[in-house]
């Protein structure tokens, strides 16, 4: 009987040992291993009436030629919305170009919903341990122009434009920077957009970069050099990757542009509004003695009506003209100097190309010249 147990033990065993034999092995899950650095490349150029759109499509051709100098740490990705064209994702790398997304019509990119989630796509997509943005397209600063998609109609009306049904949409910067709340930090933005190193705008964004490099003035319509500039937006040390991409843009382009620092933002702006609160008794609260032989930006009708300024030029015209205090001036120069860690500047700059417009009725020097603009809108907010 106890060996009739015995046989029955072992053949059970045997049986258990067998089934255990045949149990599937758990399938080896992958390792996302990220990159270390995600660059985004947002193109907006669905507009009407002017040739951004043909522009941008060669910039991003520009864009897959530098790619092949990246590492292969270094994801760069481009979402572009071209007039014409269904929006897509394409991947740059190796010196290509290959569309990992399409949609099959054009959509509002300057609707915040839309860009979040196009960018928080290309972000689960393309894990990295830091990320970059470039945006391109149009760019206004923080000058008034109608938006349907903020809810204010001030100014700030930043980034775009997109055209829907005979209108221009753009984004002010305070939308742009509600966007980049939900997004991971980025370690530098890249605007090739006119206008858009602008005392404001970077205050709306500064929580969510650590960087800004973009023009202070307009810049022409051809945009940055891509195929030297991507082989730059891999090195590590920030400040000297912004410096390298305003040597490459300025060796192709005569613009004013600048790098800063989004850390010191708020201490400018403080200090920005101490001057100029210091200014307006002495002057009899005119504020149109601050703009008096001003280098600016922008004309809101294009031959008259100056409405955005260099900063540190009307601070450095009161001064010398001895209504703003030397220490004020200096506490200025000072907060600039912790923000703009790169400029570069050019005397004067065409407007508008096809009427033959130049901005030249001032002068521009390393004393005036600050590489941050400033609004009348803003200053008047300050002044009351």
């Amino acid at each position: 009987m106890k060996k009739l147990k015995w046989i029955l033990f072992i053949a059970v065993l045997a049986i258990i040992v067998s089934c255990s034999d045949d149990t599937p092995e758990e399938p080896d899950v992958p390792v996302v291993v990220p990159a270390q650095r995600t660059i985004i490349a947002y193109m907006d150029g669905n507009q009407v009436g002017n040739s951004l759109p043909q522009f941008l499509n060669l910039d991003i051709k520009e864009m897959a030629k530098g790619s092949d100098k990246l590492p292969a740490d270094v994801n760069l990705v481009v979402f572009a919305n071209i007039r014409g064209e269904k929006p897509y994702i394409a991947e740059l790398a190796g010196g290509e170009s290959t569309k990992v997304r399409e949609w099959e019509s054009n959509f509002l990119a300057t609707n915040p919903d839309s860009m979040l989630s196009v960018m928080q796509w290309i972000i689960d997509k393309y894990p990295a341990y830091e990320y970059a943005t470039i945006f391109g397209g149009h760019g206004t600063g923080s000058l008034v122009y109608t938006d349907t998609v903020a809810t204010n109609l001030r100014r700030a009306y930043a980034y775009g434009w997109d055209y829907d049904n005979g209108k221009a949409i753009w984004m002010n910067s305070q939308t742009l920077g509600t966007v980049m709340s939900h997004l991971p930090h980025m370690k530098f933005v890249f605007f090739d957009c006119c206008l858009m190193q602008d005392i404001e705008v970077a205050n709306n964004i500064q929580r969510y970069t650590d960087y800004i490099i973009a023009p202070v003035c307009e810049t022409p319509i051809t945009g940055a050099p891509y195929e030297n500039i991507v082989p730059l937006l891999s090195t590590s040390d920030i400040e000297t990757l912004c410096t390298d991409v305003i040597n490459a843009y300025t060796e192709a382009n005569g613009i004013c542009i600048s790098a800063l620092r989004t850390s010191g933002i708020t201490n400018l702006f403080n200090v920005t509004r101490e001057a100029i609160k210091e200014i307006m008794p002495v002057i009899n609260n005119n504020a149109t003695v601050l703009y008096r032989n001003c280098i600016y930006y922008y004309r809101r009708n294009k031959i008259s009506d100056p409405v955005l300024y260099e900063l540190q030029d009307i601070l450095y015209e009161q001064n010398q003209g001895h209504i703003l205090s030397d220490a004020t001036y200096q506490r200025f120069l000072d907060a600039i100097s912790q923000c703009v860690f790169y400029k570069h500047f050019v005397t004067w700059w065409v407007s508008d190309p096809s009427v033959g417009i130049n901005f030249n009725d001032f002068t521009v020097t390393d004393e005036n010249f600050g590489g941050l603009s400033i609004s009348r809108e803003t200053i008047d907010d300050i002044i009351k």
